[in-house]
């Protein structure tokens, strides 16, 4: 985080008295840390995903890359694989190799789908000293990785009580303990699903226990919110000593071989050291040699080595200081001079890429003028085409050094990731009542840099895109700048992309076109629905749909000229638009359609599928015939089968994908693959094969061959993926996210042809496509847009060098 200082400190302990050397302390938001002996770093994770590099001998930040939206909760090197590990704490495991630019290995759902709500939950992570084996804690689950054939779970394990576990540890024997919060201890054997035996002993929640081994003998020793520190003998499967000089709950521990000292950490921010030379006698327990308080607030949740020296994590500081010098004079320090700084030595690898592009552009920029076309009353859009060159990820940012922007833009700065040999469309919007001069003084800038693999997301905000670019000049890493020209120009001097805007004060819901009529309808967080002509300019009609919901789902059923429209409480209204101007309503459905809210309308005959998977006859006054029941997570989408009209599938909370026949009320199959729910669904058609395209929170789209009944290819969008439409015209798929970023692919070879950032309309919630034309509407939370899908916009070079995924 912001405002990191370094500064010695030194404090004298009652009621043993030693003084100390902090040699470093970093002011920091963390939530969890480890440290690399050979490269001697130290990584620090942190709440917003983000997990840093801390080169101990120069007391420097060298690296950062963020690995999650969520809070990283544990963080661990392998070392022997040149590997780090994140935990984050929605349930998600990610794996980059640190000898190759970050390079991503691959994530993995380690929670279960019942634990992601629980706040107890959280990943917890430890690493077997000799085999290949990880394991995972989430929820009241273990499971066991092995890394050597593939990240292949090899073995869950699972507590009786269902109770949730909270802390792992390995023992190189080929066991491992755990402590939940039933205030017990359960030791496991890899070989077996059930735990061998319990410790008992503790009255409150173990919050951290390790193993040891003195005198050629092994202890587990577990620290408690009970205030005390237990050691158990392992052989005799008891407690033989407890550890009572506490005042406030153990939150971490670390034991020293060499010393032969166990280090505790408390909630009142003190250290602990216990010599442990004569352990084994069970009455002679280990000696309190010192009490230490490091000058900073905070409980003591994390404890490591270093050099020789204890590193402390606390919530909001990361102190190192010596445990054997205590002989050391503290010597006097101005703080105000010791600055920490961020280290400008690039890894091994790294100058090579740098050196490649220092001479020629990150990205082609065009058109280097943004021409501003005079619209009265109404925002002006202006696209700027930025093409990464690379075979890396490129970040890069539109500012104004001059800070008059604000003035004149709806948004600026802005900021986003260029996937790599792909072209990003920005579109620029200038404020509806500004009207530009022929020549401005802005002094607008594209800055670019290399990314690679370092965001698994796009940037969340600006902020997060100001701290990479400084830390990006800060490492040494070449920031590139394209100097831009802001005019204003009468309509006939450019060539236009065809671009219409609408801001929207209340919050868009749905969005459907007509397929025969030049008509939008919408849905609202108000309870409105609302009609209006294709390009989004004007209102035809608007009409309360509910007082206290908001309208969540809407769809036109052209064929019989009507309109069905579901609340956010899974109410179902049908209205009569035979005359657009003049809606009525003519029935309301009260039933039961579950917690989510979907609606989709089928394609020939008279069936309307309701949330819960409700299928309703409107040719039998909206009766139920069917409800479709599945042991999955409750449907969040479904989506009619074109080609099959037998058919339907629909996407889950737990991530899974089912397809169903309209004849069984049970799914005929199901397509597992995606790591968090599926948000949305369309079926697409390549020649004679037909796919089925599935978007999910994960951040990636997954193709689905039906015959197979596998995932042939997996789309990454770098952000939560909201709506999906194959279009019926063009051989492209259009998926909208979270972040506002539109990406285009090729529905034959599934490559991505163009990415589109529409400015500050907030997430895209649904798309639409005008029948027998280019066009499509998009529907951002709080904008409109309507825009032309260009046919050459998939020009380049169809080779693997601007493919976005992957195909399995």
């Amino acid at each position: 985080g912001g405002g990191r200082r370094m500064h010695t400190w030194s404090y004298i302990s009652q009621p043993i008295l030693s003084t100390v050397k902090v040699h470093v302390y970093i002011e920091m938001h963390l939530s969890c840390l480890d440290t690399n002996r050979a490269k001697q770093w130290i990584i620090i994770g942190d709440e917003n995903g983000h997990v840093g590099f801390w080169d101990y001998p120069t007391q420097k930040k060298v690296d950062a890359l963020k690995v999650s939206a969520s809070r990283v909760t544990c963080i661990r090197f392998i070392e022997r694989k040149q590997w780090i590990v994140a935990g984050t704490e929605d349930g998600y495991l990610h794996v980059y190799s640190y000898e190759t630019r970050f390079q991503k290995i691959t994530s993995l759902r380690v929670g279960a789908i019942e634990n992601l709500e629980s706040r107890a939950a959280h990943t917890h992570l430890a690493i077997h000293p000799t085999q290949p084996y990880l394991l995972s804690v989430y929820g009241f689950k273990v499971k066991l990785w092995d890394w050597d054939v593939g990240w292949e779970c090899i073995q869950t394990f699972e507590n009786e009580e269902l109770m949730t576990i909270l802390r792992v540890a390995f023992n190189p024997n080929d066991t491992f303990a755990t402590a939940s919060m039933d205030c017990t201890v359960e030791v496991w054997s890899l070989d077996s699903p059930e735990f061998i035996y319990t410790l008992v002993g503790h009255s409150s929640i173990v919050n951290c226990l390790d193993f040891f081994t003195c005198d050629d003998q092994e202890y587990l020793v577990t620290g408690s919110h009970d205030q005390t520190a237990k050691i158990w003998d392992l052989q005799k499967m008891m407690c033989i000593h407890t550890l009572e000089a506490f005042v406030s709950p153990v939150m971490s521990l670390l034991y020293q071989p060499d010393l032969q000292i166990l280090i505790t950490g408390s909630q009142d921010g003190a250290i602990y050291l216990w010599s442990t030379r004569n352990c084994g006698n069970y009455s002679c327990p280990p000696a309190l040699n010192r009490i230490i308080k490091v000058g900073c607030a905070g409980a003591v949740y994390h404890l490591a080595c270093v050099m020789g020296g204890l590193l402390i994590g606390k919530e909001n500081a990361v102190a190192i200081i010596d445990v054997d010098d205590v002989n050391y004079q503290e010597q006097p320090t101005d703080k105000s001079e010791q600055q920490l700084s961020a280290c400008t030595t690039h890894h091994a690898g790294d100058m090579s890429k740098e050196k490649a592009w220092s001479k020629s552009k990150l990205l082609d920029v065009h058109p280097l003028e943004l021409r501003f076309p005079y619209c009265p009353n109404e925002p002006i859009p202006c696209s700027l085409h930025l093409t990464n060159n690379t075979d890396e990820n490129v970040a890069f940012r539109l500012v104004d050094k001059s800070g008059k922007s604000p003035w004149c833009f709806t948004k600026l700065p802005l900021c986003g990731i260029v996937p790599h040999g792909s072209t990003y469309t920005l579109t620029v919007t200038m404020k509806e009542e500004m009207k530009l001069k022929e020549e401005t003084d802005f002094d607008l800038v594209i800055q670019s840099s290399l990314l690679g693999d370092k965001y698994i997301e796009v940037f969340n905000d600006q902020s997060e895109s100001d701290t990479f670019f400084k830390e990006a000049k800060l490492f040494g890493n070449m920031v590139h700048e394209v100097t831009l020209k802001a005019v204003y120009v009468q309509y006939g001097e450019i060539t236009s992309e065809n671009i219409s805007v609408k801001y929207n004060p209340d919050s868009l819901w749905s969005l459907d076109a007509h397929p025969t009529e030049p008509w939008i309808l919408t849905g609202h967080n108000s309870g409105y629905a609302r009609i209006w002509n294709n390009e989004m300019k004007f209102l035809i009609n608007s009409f309360k749909v509910s007082d206290q919901d908001a309208v969540s789902c809407v769809k036109f059923i052209a064929r019989k000229q009507l309109i069905v429209a579901m609340t956010d409480l899974a109410h179902l209204h049908v209205y009569d638009c035979s005359c657009v101007t003049k809606i009525e309503k003519i029935s309301f459905e009260r039933g039961d359609y579950g917690t989510s809210t979907l609606l989709a309308v089928h394609p020939i005959l008279p069936y309307v599928l309701a949330s819960g998977l409700v299928l309703l006859n409107w040719d039998l006054s909206w009766k139920t015939t069917r409800i479709f029941e599945s042991e999955a997570v409750t449907a969040e989408t479904v989506v009619f089968n074109t080609r099959d009209t037998n058919s339907f599938a629909s996407g889950s909370y737990d991530g899974e994908v089912q397809v169903w026949r309209l004849d069984s009320s049970d799914p005929e199959y199901s397509l597992i693959g995606h790591l968090k729910k599926v948000t949305c669904l369309d079926f697409v058609t390549c020649g004679d094969q037909q796919y089925l395209i599935s978007g999910s929170y994960d951040s990636t789209v997954k193709i689905w061959d039906l015959q197979k009944r596998e995932c042939i290819c997996t789309l990454e969008a770098m952000s939560p993926v909201h709506c999906v439409l194959a279009h019926p015209n063009l051989p492209v798929i259009i998926t909208g996210t979270e972040h506002g970023i539109i990406h285009l692919w090729n529905s034959t070879d599934f490559r991505l042809k163009r990415t589109i950032s529409l400015g500050g309309g907030g997430p895209v919630i649904t798309l639409g496509c005008l029948m027998g034309s280019p066009r499509v509407v998009i529907g951002q939370e709080n904008a409109f847009f309507a825009m032309d899908i260009h046919d050459d916009w998939g020009g380049q070079p169809q080779g693997r060098d601007n493919f976005i995924g992957k195909f399995q």
